[in-house]
Formats: structure tokens, C-alpha cells, sequence
């Protein structure tokens, strides 16, 4: 019976492949897959998508796929990425949510075409330094790890908005008003005392929306708090350009 289970996946699978080596796009979420055979790694896709898989390991076949701009493999059991994942230079968009992960590798920061990086639901403590180097990143998603605080290094960053909701911060470099295009920042659920946050953030930088719900310190608190108006004068500014 298991045979025949095998037999009828891995046929499933090789339509699958044949039809992405037409069109590009090889989705197969949701089918119990255990591992990324090289076979599967075809260098003329753009989109992979195996979410909600068994896969525990990403082979380094995956660097022949040179022409991938996106790639999801949500809730599955990964716990780290092979050093040649940085050569995958046309990457785009990379949803790796609800996996084991607690490091990148160095190579993370050569992919430099990345605008969207979902990484909830792992295990990383830091901010892994390869996410800080790369140039044209839109949105950073390190909801729901257990981070404790915000390096001086962030300053480096660029990225629009940077969620780290579900975290335990407990401490945030002013460093933080220096990143030039942050403009939303989550910083919702963690251990946050209202001192925590950096008076600079508030009166000189881009910042134009913070979400602080479920800390250490209520709204009344936050309005009271240095450079409190100046960040108001850039949240309504904000809001008036999406009327």
C-alpha cells in the first residue's frame, strides 16, 4: 500500500515538473513531500512554491535554478539553507514562515534583486547580519522569534518596513533612526518598557508608523513621551498621502 502511495506521488510530481519546464511555475504544496530531488531543481522556473510540506533539508542543486524570483516553502521542517543559496541573484521574493531556521548563511547577502523576505515563525535570537547588507529590500517579516533586542547594526538596513511582532526586544539601538527608509516599524507583543524606545526614532527620523500594542507601557504613556509630536506631524502626513 505505501508502495503504490510512492508510486502515485512521484508520479504526480514528475507531471507537475514536466508542465513547470513549459510555463515556469512548479506549485506542489501540501503533498508530503520529504525532500527536493534534483530533478525538480530546473534552471528555467521563476516560481517554486512547496509549502506545508515534510521537507527538512534544501539540497545545493537548488543554485542551478539561477532564474528563480520566487520562492516559498512555508511550514515545513527546514533548519538551515546551504551555503550556495546566495546565488540565487534573481530572487524576488522568499517565504520561508514556520520553519526551524536560526541562522542564514553569509552568501544571504548577495541577493540583491530581494524585495520581500517572510521569515515568522523560526527560531532566530538576532538579527542575522546577512539580511542587514542587502540594498533594495521592501519589507523584513521576523514576526514571531525570539529576538531580544535591536542592534547598533541596524542602521544599515534598508528596508520600508520591518516587522518584528511576537519577539522578546527588550532592548533598541538609537541606531535604529538612522535606517534610511524605514517607515513602519512592528514592534507589537515583546518586553518593551516606554524608555526602551529611542527619543531619536520619534524626533528624527522617517519613521511615520510604529505599533508597540502589548508591551510594557500603554498609549497615554507613549503620547507623553519626547519627540512624540514630530512623529504624529509624519504618521498624519502618511495617512493624508493614502486619501
Amino acid at each position: 500500500m505505501g508502495n503504490n502511495n510512492s508510486v502515485t506521488t512521484n508520479s504526480a510530481l514528475k507531471k507537475h515538473i514536466e508542465t513547470a519546464t513549459k510555463t515556469g511555475v512548479l506549485q506542489y504544496d501540501n503533498k508530503k513531500l520529504k525532500e527536493i530531488s534534483p530533478a525538480l531543481c530546473l534552471p528555467g522556473l521563476r516560481t517554486l512554491s512547496l509549502n506545508d510540506n515534510e521537507l527538512q533539508t534544501i539540497p545545493t542543486e537548488i543554485s542551478l535554478m539561477v532564474n528563480l524570483k520566487n520562492l516559498s516553502i512555508r511550514n515545513n521542517q527546514i533548519g538551515q539553507l546551504p551555503d550556495c543559496f546566495g546565488q540565487l541573484k534573481k530572487l524576488e521574493n522568499i517565504q520561508l514562515s514556520q520553519n526551524q531556521l536560526r541562522t542564514l548563511p553569509s552568501s544571504f547577502a548577495n541577493l540583491n534583486s530581494l524585495r520581500h523576505l517572510t521569515l515568522s515563525h523560526n527560531y532566530f535570537t538576532t538579527i542575522p547580519e546577512s539580511i542587514l547588507k542587502l540594498q533594495n529590500l521592501q519589507l523584513l517579516d521576523l514576526s514571531s522569534n525570539e529576538i531580544t533586542q535591536i542592534p547598533d547594526q541596524i542602521q544599515t538596513l534598508q528596508v520600508d518596513e520591518l516587522n518584528l511582532n511576537d519577539n522578546r526586544i527588550n532592548k533598541i539601538s538609537d541606531h535604529i533612526r538612522f535606517c534610511p527608509r524605514l517607515k513602519t516599524l512592528r514592534l507589537n507583543r515583546n518586553n518593551i518598557l516606554l524608555d526602551v524606545i529611542p527619543n531619536g526614532l520619534l524626533t528624527d527620523s522617517n519613521l511615520s508608523l510604529l505599533s508597540y500594542e502589548g508591551n510594557r507601557f500603554d498609549e497615554k504613556a507613549f503620547q507623553g513621551k519626547e519627540g512624540y509630536e514630530q512623529y504624529m506631524q509624519r504618521f498624519t502626513a502618511s495617512r493624508r498621502k493614502l486619501e
